[in-house]
């Protein structure tokens, strides 16, 4: 019999100290308390079952001590990348970090030094650029060009960048947040080659590789061959695909031994963390019994974004524009027609229409008179959130 599930329900996630709803970090981001939030990326959906059953288990031994990542754990993992993605990873190329974030931090720290550059492709997740210059080594932007509605890469541009002799690492996010591009794998190729022909390490954040959407694949950047794979790490984690962000379990994967000597090396000087005590217990229930969850999630946050599509189109007649979703549950969008001016579009997203996204000037001056809208909520969040824009935005 198939498995349902109900992602219509909603329980407040107040009581808990969660980021997104939490009245002391809604006023201290934005300013007010008073809006409904759709901005960070984890979700208002609850996980799999078999989640809370095996937390609910471990809970009960009644002692927390320090964790490691078992055999099991990251036996668990490879599976699901072999299944999912078709990807035969070796077990020791596995490193645990509490989070994506920490791992670009220490791989920055690992194979670059102080002052060389490091590309990103702007508009992007912001922690790209704090990490950079939090390690005092220079952004370079190459920035993806906007055609016909769709995220391109520019090659003569990203070449012309990572050509320059102090560039030395490219942070790739893919599926790109939050433009919503799956790169094809011709296009991470062509990446690929003018990042080895100019020496120019890989870091892949791929944590949102496992929301796909039908008629688009991912493909680990690591995939690609040996010599891809020497030059890259590739990070992934559990925490978007299954809502376990609070977890904090991040895995590393860095087929290249000399570098993951060099990346033990700053993870003991500067990290030595230990996995939280239910973080591996929780991935592999979820790499074990998530896979009917997730296809039925994503089928649920594709019916969100085709709502939003088509209350945008009977809303705002062709004058609000929204990115194709190709990956990722971050809707794209663009309210340049409506509002040009990006702090005016912040004051009525936040002070009239009471909504909390992520501006799009956060992923950079390429994103102003855009918002980063979470569609993994129930449908009447959705509902309402657009409800309140439309109030404001005519």
């Amino acid at each position: 019999m198939e498995k349902t599930f109900d992602f219509d329900h909603f329980e407040s996630r107040l009581p808990w100290g969660q980021v997104k709803w939490e009245p002391a970090e809604l006023e201290k981001t934005f300013g007010t308390q008073d809006v409904l939030p759709a901005w960070i990326a984890d979700m208002d959906l609850k996980t799999l079952p078999e989640v809370q059953e095996a937390i609910i288990e471990a809970a009960k031994n009644g002692m927390y001590g320090y964790t490691k990542v078992t055999d099991e754990v990251i036996a668990s993992y490879l599976r699901w990348q072999q299944r999912r993605n078709g990807w035969n990873a070796a077990a020791d190329w596995f490193r645990f970090t509490p989070g994506v974030v920490t791992a670009i931090n220490l791989l920055l720290l690992s194979e670059t030094e102080e002052g060389d550059e490091v590309l990103i492709q702007r508009p992007v997740y912001y922690p790209f650029a704090d990490s950079i210059q939090q390690q005092k080594r220079v952004v370079v932007n190459s920035p993806l060009q906007l055609r016909d509605g769709r995220y391109e890469i520019d090659f003569a541009d990203f070449e012309r960048k990572a050509a320059s002799p102090r560039c030395r690492a490219f942070v790739l996010s893919n599926p790109h947040n939050p433009v919503g591009r799956v790169y094809t794998e011709e296009e991470l190729r062509r990446v690929g080659e003018i990042c080895r022909r100019h020496h120019v390490f890989v870091i892949a954040d791929e944590i949102h590789s496992d929301l796909i959407f039908p008629g688009h694949q991912h493909i680990v950047f690591a995939s690609l061959g040996q010599d891809y794979a020497e030059n890259c790490a590739v990070c992934h984690a559990p925490s978007k695909t299954f809502n376990l962000a609070g977890l904090s379990f991040s895995c590393i994967m860095i087929p290249n031994e000399e570098r993951r000597k060099r990346f033990d090396q700053m993870f003991a000087r500067y990290c030595r963390a230990h996995p939280n005590f239910f973080a591996p217990v929780a991935a592999k229930a979820a790499w074990d019994h998530g896979e009917a969850w997730l296809d039925s999630c994503l089928a649920y946050i594709q019916k969100n974004d085709q709502f939003v599509r088509e209350f945008a189109e009977d809303t705002w007649n062709g004058d609000v524009k929204i990115s194709p979703l190709e990956g990722t549950y971050l809707q794209w969008i663009d309210f340049r027609r409506l509002e040009p001016d990006a702090e005016k579009l912040r004051q009525k997203m936040l002070y009239q229409a009471h909504v909390a996204m992520d501006e799009g000037s956060m992923f950079g001056p390429e994103g102003n008179g855009f918002e980063r809208l979470n569609l993994a909520a129930p449908r009447n969040l959705i509902e309402e959130i657009m409800d309140r824009i439309a109030a404001v935005l005519r």
